[in-house]
């Protein structure tokens, strides 16, 4: 054991000070997996990494680790899509790691070894990692393949503290803008062979935004035993939140109100339980064995009040719902519901003879009668209510040798392993009617009880994979070392009906591959150290983007014609997450990763970093919208981001500084037609022509970040970021037709007093109280809600935070 251990840091970092304040060595080592038990030095990886530490965290008093990332790391960016502090969208080198059902993933994210991507969609709840737990954070670009399945573009991985990490007590609370109130309680130590830590961590505020009040709880806790060959470690974890995040604003309800919403609520509750288990054991000096597993429990249940997409209908044979006959048919026929569903028609048959006597024909065809809800006397088709539950329960683990024999007189670094991972949901999801409030244009208790039977969902998922992974690090010359690494996954994705309605669901689907990577450092002077890499990694379909891709509608038209009917008739859509179809397999994505840096330190305790990366994803997925709410997912053949990455870190007396920039260009590489029916440009199909070159929805091309942190004496501190992120096209606007959303400047401020074991101290976002938006889409129109709306245009955007404060006090005891 190092002693301090916090001396053991993952990237370049400033001599360390033991307790006696006696300088000791500095000691910089990197997990190689991330399993525990095999650690290499920073600049024999091929590759940029970056991290931060649990005293990186404090310092900037972010509210969790996504906002830490986005206010100190390279390369990150996230967007305001559900508009709540705990639900953001991260994005890492043009990859998502995002909290959103259906969302494709592109980050693998890890917890002391355990890969909490949840198996239903491979999203990632921010909400449940509890920043005040953290003792550290690995964020590693590339396609790495021994982070295993979906490092697209990157993982990141991190350790929560133990009692040999962490000692001490301490109570911490703050509050301030919008009724936020933040609360931790902390405590660890060891007696040199036993350990323990606890962590309580709580939030809650009303939100900024109208009908947006949220609240989460964790509770963390680990016991640990270290001996002299041999380490152990039992972590525990309760989580609890109810979020709401009440989504993207037309742009012209934007004009009048930035804090109002356009349907609501938007709520999710996460119910978390998750236990880990690590060990360790030195056989020898040159030899070690590592392991790890884990279980996790999250139940997930969601509601959503959304505007409706049926037409009630009183014909002379009872009340109907329909579907499918939108407004602009209506008014292309010159005529209102008033004129259809006045119950002068017979029956849909006599419905459709009379549309189609007016020119209407197949394209205003409303055969597809979803519900008989005559006798319920509750008909509304003013608004819905989605319902749905997710019992997710995964586990797996890691077991691993790590051998360090020279060879001859090379120093060589060799680790092989097997990983695990098995992840079960049970999905349900319901659909019922609902009014809708005039003034709020919320749902929340407006419930008519009727629900839609043919909407409902009830589907078993099992997610299963398997894999064999070794890396090894040569040195073939003292200042230069090789790594060979590579890791086969076998992944098994299997759906059945739960209902007994729908055999179409039930399939099995299997995906496999090896992905190999190499890459060289070279220790080139002792301020130069160039590396240069290549590696593969896979993504295997999660079981939602099976149940919902473009080959449903081959399949289901060619099913149809085999029975007699007419192909055309055959309902093209797919409500994300809360219906599914069967359908062909989508093909795994491979991304094929180059990357190319230099990096060292300059005179003065300046670190520097610039790369280059380059990764070409291979039948990449994509998710294509068909209206409000509705989406497919997609191959497409070829998706590219291409990067340059440079910082600056240093200190200067008491002054610590960084500088952060990277320009990506995300492109699509594929000629091909996405389904866009609310584009402007699209065809009678509702498909816009996409072609090589046009850039990726979502994804600025400049990123860039700068901060200082100031001790001036006295106990006082004083502390600002800024951010800027450039333009990015709609999601919608694949062929980049349309305007761009503009880009935007943040400044962020802070600072603190010390006072022996107490710290107070203040924290102002925007302070420039900057009106930005940092996500963008196309919907349907807003003005079947709201009428009137000056800018109708099917525009809807995230809208950023205004301008907030908050006062914190941390006390150690």
């Amino acid at each position: 054991m190092v002693e301090p251990l916090s001396c053991l840091v993952l990237v370049t970092a400033l001599p360390c000070v033991a307790a006696d304040d006696e300088p000791v060595e500095e000691i910089t080592v990197i997990g190689v997996t991330p399993t525990e038990g095999a650690e290499l030095d920073p600049l024999k990886v091929p590759a940029n990494v970056q991290t931060g530490t649990a005293e990186d965290l404090a310092r900037t008093h972010s509210l969790d680790l996504s906002d830490y990332m986005l206010r100190t790391m390279g390369s990150v960016s996230i967007n305001s899509a559900q508009s709540n502090p705990l639900q953001p969208d991260v994005q890492f080198r043009g990859f998502t790691a995002s909290p959103l059902l259906g969302l494709p993933q592109g980050l693998a994210v890890y917890q002391d070894g355990a890969r909490i991507n949840e198996p239903f969609g491979d999203s990632v709840n921010w909400d449940l990692l509890p920043e005040s737990a953290v003792a550290g954070i690995t964020l590693a670009g590339g396609a790495n393949p021994v982070y295993g399945l979906n490092t697209l573009g990157g993982a990141l991985v991190v350790d929560m503290k133990t009692g040999f990490s962490y000692q001490g007590h301490e109570l911490e609370a703050s509050t301030g803008s919008w009724g936020r109130v933040t609360a931790d309680v902390q405590s660890g130590g060891n007696n040199g062979r036993f350990g323990y830590y606890a962590n309580l961590s709580y939030f809650e505020e009303d939100g900024w935004r109208d009908l947006s009040p949220s609240d989460a709880t964790n509770a963390y806790g680990s016991v640990s035993w270290e001996g002299d060959d041999s380490s152990f470690e039992l972590g525990a974890q309760y989580g609890r939140s109810e979020l709401r995040g009440n989504g993207p604003l037309p742009v012209g309800l934007v004009s009048v109100d930035r804090q109002a919403i356009f349907t609501a609520p938007d709520i999710t509750e996460n119910d978390l339980r998750m236990v880990t288990v690590e060990g360790t054991h030195d056989f020898t000096k040159d030899l070690s064995f590592s392991s790890s597993a884990f279980y996790r429990s999250n139940d997930t249940h969601s509601f959503n009040g959304d505007a409706s997409e049926f037409l009630a209908c009183e014909l002379g044979n009872g009340e109907r719902l329909l579907e499918g006959l939108e407004d602009d048919a209506l008014e292309e026929l010159d005529l209102d519901e008033d004129d259809l569903c006045d119950g002068s028609f017979a029956d849909v048959d006599a419905l459709n003879d009379f549309l189609n006597g007016l020119g209407g024909g197949d394209e205003f065809d409303v055969d597809d009668v979803t519900d008989d809800v005559s006798g319920t006397g509750i008909l509304s088709d003013e608004a819905i209510n989605n319902r749905s539950t997710r019992d997710q329960r995964s586990w797996g683990g890691d077991v691993q040798m790590a051998f360090t024999h020279a060879l001859g007189s090379h120093e060589n670094l060799l680790v092989v392993g097997l990983g695990y991972f098995d992840g079960r949901t049970h999905f349900d999801s319901t659909v019922e009617l609902s009014a809708l409030d005039p003034v709020t244009r919320s749902t929340e208790g407006l419930g008519t009880g009727a629900f839609l039977d043919d909407e409902a969902t009830r589907v078993h998922t099992e997610t299963s994979s398997g894999s064999i992974y070794f890396t090894d690090t040569f040195a073939v010359a003292p200042h230069l070392h090789l790594t060979l690494a590579g890791r086969y996954n076998d992944t098994q994705v299997e759906l059945r009906d739960q209902s007994g309605e729908h055999p179409e669901l039930n399939g099995d689907h299997g995906f496999d591959r090896f992905n190999p990577a190499a890459g060289f450092t070279w220790q080139a002077s002792p301020q130069a150290n160039l590396y240069v890499s290549y590696s593969e990694s896979a993504r295997a379909p999660t079981a939602i983007e099976l149940s919902c891709n473009e080959g449903v509608f081959e399949l289901a038209a060619a099913n149809a014609e085999q029975q007699g009917e007419d192909p055309d008739d055959v309902d093209f859509e797919c409500r994300m997450p809360n219906a599914f179809l069967a359908d062909p397999p989508l093909e795994q994505v491979v991304a094929k990763s180059f990357e190319f840096g230099v990096r060292g330190r300059l005179p003065g305790d300046t670190d520097y970093h610039v790369g280059l990366f380059r990764t070409v994803n291979e039948d990449d997925i994509i998710f294509q919208t068909t209206g409000r709410s509705t989406g497919l997912f997609a191959n497409v053949d070829e998706t590219r981001r291409v990067g340059l990455e440079a910082n600056l870190r240093g200190r200067w007396s008491a002054l610590d500084w960084f500088v952060a920039y990277t320009w990506l260009r995300a492109t699509f590489e594929d000629t091909f037609d996405a389904l866009s029916p609310n584009h402007p440009f699209a065809d009678e199909d509702g498909r816009i022509h996409v072609s090589p070159g046009d850039r990726i929805p979502g994804l600025p091309e400049h990123l860039f970040k700068a901060g200082v942190d100031w001790g001036f004496g006295g106990g006082w501190s004083v502390g600002a970021e800024t951010i800027y992120d450039s333009s990015q096209f709609l999601r919608g606007d694949e062929s980049n037709q349309l305007d761009e959303l503009d880009g935007y400047w943040l400044v962020n401020l802070r600072g603190g007093y010390r006072w022996d074991h107490v710290e107070l101290y203040a924290r102002i976002d925007n302070i420039l109280d900057e009106d930005y938006e940092n996500f963008g889409l196309l919907g349907e129109d807003p003005t079947e809600v709201l009428p009137g709306l000056a800018d109708d245009r099917p525009i809807f955007v995230g809208v950023g935070a205004p301008r907030a404060a908050w006062l914190g006090i941390r006390i150690a005891l």
